[in-house]
């Protein structure tokens, strides 16, 4: 089993370079190649799941090989509860959205190709225990990303990716900056890119000299690294990229995009920003709160106002992610166990939201709720596509937050972690949940109530292959909001330990 990450990890890439043999012309090969391989790793992803050892906080399945021994970078990774949580996440929506991608005409070959060459370098991020691995990682994932989006998206989809790629290659500048600070400040020794090494507040009493001034190392380190990471959360205010890469990918980019990427963002405060300046990371709870109070509420109303289907799901991340934000700042283990919680549910919930949209979109080819005309982009499709609407139902009222489904206890542990910290801003997040209530209840009247609009008469409900890669995320949705202890157990142990090490400070 010490080898599984390692299949895990490169599973892809082999089946990359299937794609890439194949012939062009054979597109259902280059398919078929595809899904094998992806669901091979979630099968894997599923035997790691079982042999996860829940009761320690230690990295388990670790493979360590030097790289580049002259300056002690190693090809170094294992995983730990929250690590768990997110590769099994990864493997699922990645099988889920080759088969959602089935339809996908054009240049089939560099689509299916760059799809598993992103899933690899998520894993890369997630698994990486050297800091120069995980930025290796971390970069080389926005290629295929920008491809994608480029090349597969919408009209403006030249615009949307380059700003994409822009706004978080701007972000991982900084995050370089610190991990070149990191080095040094450690020694150059053995351990100067070990993360593991590196956590636990070991630079709490150092300064830098910058300007010729003297300031504390770990507080402009950990605003750099923050940097880095809230950019691809997205945290108020650097999410303007989001709403654009969302709007222009292809369904399945933007479900990767939303279930996973954003994850990356939180998952690297969890493994890197928290546990390597806990004071620092103290210190900065309060505005961390703020930013993701203001998340929640700006994402909510900006996600009212929008007419197209897309752009609303997008928006609704924003608010999404900023509860994962509160949870983060509250550093208490409901808060954080909520957080991560969050991470996972709000992937499964989403995509479904951003798969519907697809399924809608391959019928009529738009998705306006209302036209900017002023009529009606849908109507009375509850009447019409019955399929259709109760998976839909599902995802939206788990994108809610209704009890009985996933979204709610997430979101309840993070209100219990952080009401006695930040009360004030318990109060009024809570004004998010009813936002988003609003929002999503809003869209669902005007698209599936109502007179039927005369467009949609020719609409097919959903193919057996379309129910089929919804059946899973329905699964996630209902068992995991009415018995979350599967993942709940996975976490605790590491969750545990990063709170027991920031209450230190």
């Amino acid at each position: 089993m010490n080898g599984i990450l390692n299949w895990i990890l490169w599973l892809p890439i082999i089946g990359m370079v299937g794609v890439i043999l194949t012939p062009k012309a054979k597109e259902n090969t280059i398919r078929m190649v595809t899904l094998v391989t992806t669901f091979i790793t979630m099968v894997l992803s599923v035997l790691l799941y079982v042999k996860f050892d829940t009761t320690t906080a230690d990295m388990q399945f670790v493979t360590k090989i030097p790289w580049i021994s002259q300056f002690h970078i190693n090809y170094f990774i294992g995983i730990d509860g929250i690590t768990m949580l997110m590769t099994f996440l990864n493997a699922l929506l990645f099988f889920i959205c080759t088969l959602s991608s089935w339809t996908v005409e054009k240049n089939v070959k560099a689509y299916f190709a760059l799809l598993l060459m992103l899933q690899s370098t998520v894993f890369g991020v997630f698994f990486s225990l050297d800091f120069f691995l995980f930025y290796v990682y971390w970069e080389v994932m926005l290629l295929p990303m920008f491809f994608l989006i480029g090349i597969w998206g919408g009209e403006n989809r030249e615009y949307a990716a380059v700003k994409f790629f822009l706004y978080t290659f701007f972000g991982s500048i900084f995050m370089l900056v610190g991990i070149v600070a990191l080095y040094f400040v450690s020694g150059q020794g053995a351990d100067s890119f070990n993360i593991l090494a590196l956590q636990g507040g070991k630079f709490v009493n150092e300064t830098v000299v910058i300007f010729g001034k003297s300031f504390s190392f770990e507080t402009i380190f950990f605003w750099f690294m923050f940097l880095g990471f809230a950019i691809k959360v997205p945290v108020f205010p650097f999410h303007t990229w989001l709403p654009h890469a969302h709007v222009q990918a292809p369904t399945a980019v933007s479900v990767i995009l939303a279930g996973v990427l954003l994850k990356m963002g939180s998952y690297g405060f969890l493994r890197i920003a928290f546990p390597i300046f806990p004071q620092a990371a103290s210190d900065a709870s309060t505005i961390i709160a703020v930013l993701g109070l203001i998340s929640v509420i700006y994402g909510a109303f900006c996600a009212m106002a929008q007419d197209d289907m897309k752009k609303l799901i997008a928006y609704s991340s924003v608010s999404h992610m900023g509860f994962v934000m509160l949870g983060l700042a509250a550093m208490t283990t409901q808060g954080m166990n909520g957080a991560v919680l969050q991470m996972f549910n709000h992937g499964t919930s989403t995509a479904m939201m951003f798969l519907m949209v697809g399924v809608l979109y391959e019928r009529s080819h738009h998705r306006w709720i209302v036209r900017p005309d002023g009529s009606k982009g849908y109507g009375g499709l509850a009447t019409k596509l019955p399929k259709y609407t109760t998976i839909y139902i599902i995802g939206l009222f788990a994108s809610l937050g209704l009890p009985g489904l996933s979204g709610f206890i997430s979101e309840a542990l993070i209100f219990l972690g952080i009401y006695e910290k930040f009360t004030t801003i318990t109060v009024i997040a809570v004004v998010g949940l009813l936002l988003g209530a609003a929002y999503l209840l809003w869209m669902f009247k005007r698209m599936f109530f109502g007179e039927v609009n005369p467009d949609i008469e020719k609409y097919e409900d959903m193919n057996a292959r379309e129910v089929f890669y919804m059946i899973p995320l329905c699964i996630c949705v209902i068992v995991f909001g009415i018995f979350p202890s599967p993942l709940l157990n996975v976490m605790k142990a590491s969750v545990g330990q990063l709170v027991d090490l920031l209450s230190k400070y």
